[in-house]
């Protein structure tokens, strides 16, 4: 991983044996993957993959900006085995928001900009502010803040809609459930957990607030095209 650059912050890659889920101290997370495991009537990616490693770079070239070689493949891989999870065929058919925007409205596209904007603003604030940030930890968790779309929207003749799991679990949990799961640095599970206004906590990272603001900042340029209410509040 790539050296912090913000003065007491430690990043702290977190382990199996500290993940309560992972070491079956949670009945719910034991129970809950296994749902999303056994939806397909066997383990995941047992068959042919719906995605390799390239086709997501392809699809996320952001994400070969990270340097760090392992935190790249680790998010690679997070999608990969998201999508297997989902009832996706691929990432592209994945709407932003079906019942906002519309379904030819992507996820991909909304990740690609949230990526975009996140790292500019960062940069800017570095050259003009002086505010350092870690550029590899911004850019994979901005490109996995809503990879739990993939699971919280299931396939509709109408391109997409809820899914009971979307209806019951939180969004960005899973995302940031995978990022554990993986042992990435806690900093980034938390970004990808509170940037969403419906999580209790808010930002405690500069890399946190950036990506929070941007993907508001974004999903309201995409309801101002599409004459929705906005999601800013006075």
């Amino acid at each position: 991983m790539s050296a912090p650059h913000h003065g007491l912050r430690v990043r702290t890659k977190v382990t199996a044996l500290e993940n309560p889920i992972l070491n079956g101290g949670s009945a719910i997370g034991r129970n809950m993957l296994l749902h999303i495991r056994n939806r397909s009537g066997g383990p995941v990616m047992s068959h042919t993959p719906k995605a390799s490693a390239e086709e997501i770079l392809e699809t996320f070239p952001e994400l070969r900006d990270i340097g760090d070689e392992e935190l790249r493949a680790s998010v690679v891989e997070i999608w990969r085995e998201v999508l297997e999870e989902s009832g996706w065929e691929a990432v592209s058919q994945v709407p932003k928001h079906p019942y906002k925007v519309p379904a030819t409205v992507t996820l991909v596209d909304h990740t690609r900009s949230v990526t975009q904007m996140a790292v500019a603003v960062a940069e800017v604030a570095e050259r003009v502010q002086g505010i350092a940030f870690d550029r590899d930890l911004l850019i994979a968790a901005a490109n996995l803040h809503d990879v739990s779309k993939l699971l919280e929207f299931e396939p509709s003749q109408s391109g997409g809609r809820a899914s009971r799991f979307g209806h019951l679990v939180q969004h960005g949990f899973f995302g940031a459930h995978k990022m554990w799961e993986k042992g990435l640095p806690l900093e980034m599970v938390h970004n990808v957990i509170v940037h969403t206004t419906t999580s209790r906590y808010l930002p405690q990272t500069w890399e946190a607030v950036i990506v929070h603001y941007v993907d508001y900042l974004d999903s309201d340029a995409l309801n101002l095209v599409h004459g929705v209410p906005l999601n800013i509040k006075k």
